[in-house]
């Protein structure tokens, strides 16, 4: 059972270990545990619709290429040690204050969804299972959530 909404909510922060010690040869995950650490930029993306199934979480950098990064978190649920690439389905734009997009494209082309800041999207719209970049921005031209 996916449970981040609840520890969420709760506010507990839990302690994280982060980048350094991953190898150089694969991106650093920015998997944060059931919280960002620093949420001012942070999305969530989940495997599954309706915020279901594993979970992967990005911290304050764009990502111009998905691959290399595997949903991370619960292990055990549908998609857990799977590619973010081209298999979310639905996420939690944690930023309070900052929109995401998320792109059908790597290198942040082709078509796209923008979704506001703290918004749940329950199932991405263009992006839908085919993400593969995504930047804290606002994109007039994708759709909007």
């Amino acid at each position: 059972m996916n449970v981040r909404r609840n520890i969420a909510a709760a506010a507990v922060a839990l302690p994280v270990v982060v980048g350094s010690l991953f190898a150089a040869t694969a991106p650093a995950s920015a998997y944060a545990s059931d919280n960002c650490l620093d949420s001012s930029l942070c999305v969530v993306f989940d495997y599954n619709s309706d915020l279901g199934g594993a979970s992967a979480h990005f911290e304050r950098d764009n990502v111009s290429n998905l691959a290399g990064y595997t949903f991370d978190e619960y292990s055990g649920d549908a998609g857990y040690g799977q590619p973010v690439k081209n298999n979310a389905a639905s996420l939690d734009n944690v930023s309070p204050n900052s929109y995401v997009t998320i792109y059908f494209n790597s290198g942040y082309g082709g078509s796209c969804d923008s979704v506001p800041p703290s918004k749940l999207v329950f199932r991405l719209h263009n992006t839908y299972n085919n993400d593969a970049s995504f930047k804290f921005t606002h994109d007039t031209r994708c759709y909007q959530f």
